[in-house]
């Protein structure tokens, strides 16, 4: 049985959407993440980035159509019509998610550095999830093979067992415990962090997932390759200083197809300046 955390701890979950998307994708997991037997508050946050928005405000853009390979101007009225629409379309789409889920629901907008207003985001809450600032292309090959394995494939990274605990219940309930969707990998200096995190897997979880991998570099790089290389739908990791580090978010941002989903201990998230 996976275990839960205390009834009487609201949980703060939040999600951060920017102009490229309306969060439509992160509906279907957050349902899993709000059913938990605990009070929980969700609260979205739709970023205007101030570079997008300094691009809007020059005498035009062009964009490229990929399909015709032909050339429009997008003018300022236009981008901020665009950006409007996406907007109000997040706003309903989270607030009718939580009236159904009979939970708290805040919506607000924010301007200013995407990596900065995410940080602060996460600081303030106990789960954190974001999508990628763009989708990357998928490799030609293999891709029609392993579709139906991406859609299901949730990636965990351990670094220790103060924030790898949550991250590794969060993930089970992603995957509705079925432990063969998760892929974990494993960060340990020592012998003996690793022994503490395979105990932790063994505790926490109703079976062993059929993949736990040592990583031997820790750098972000490192990390990225092999989340892409475990072609994972969803990556879960524990909000360490090292993660919300300004280096790490922008990776994971620009370099990953999947969303990342940040967790903290329920005693540690507390609204704090990460500038």
């Amino acid at each position: 049985m996976i275990a839960k955390p205390p009834e009487t701890v609201t949980q703060q979950i939040a999600v951060v959407l920017g102009a490229s998307g309306s969060g439509q994708s992160l509906l279907k997991v957050l349902q899993k993440l709000l059913g938990r037997d605990t009070g929980i508050e969700l609260q979205s946050v739709f970023i205007e980035d101030e570079e997008l928005l300094r691009a809007a405000a020059l005498p035009f853009v062009k964009e490229l159509c990929r399909l015709t390979l032909s050339v429009r101007e997008i003018h300022d009225t236009r981008f901020d019509r665009a950006i409007a629409v996406r907007m109000r379309t997040a706003r309903s789409a989270f607030d009718g998610l939580a009236r159904r889920m009979g939970i708290p629901h805040t919506f607000r907008t924010a301007q200013g550095p995407t990596l900065r207003l995410l940080r602060e985001t996460a600081y303030s809450a106990n789960i954190t999830v974001f999508e990628p600032s763009r989708k990357l292309s998928a490799p030609a090959t293999g891709q029609a093979a392993h579709s139906r394995f991406t859609a299901r494939r949730i990636v965990v990274v351990i670094d220790d067992v103060l924030t790898g605990d949550e991250a590794l219940l969060t993930a089970a309930l992603l995957a509705k415990g079925q432990t063969d969707r998760i892929s974990i990998l494993l960060r340990a200096e020592t012998q003996a962090e690793l022994d503490a995190m395979n105990q932790m897997i063994s505790e926490l979880l109703p079976a062993r997932p059929t993949r736990v991998l040592l990583l031997q570099d820790h750098g972000i790089q490192q990390l990225i390759a092999s989340v892409r290389a475990e072609r994972a739908d969803m990556l879960v990791i524990g909000a360490s200083e090292e993660m919300l580090q300004s280096e790490s978010l922008g990776s994971l941002l620009k370099q990953l197809e999947c969303p990342t989903c940040l967790v903290r201990p329920l005693d540690s998230a507390t609204v704090e300046s990460a500038s």
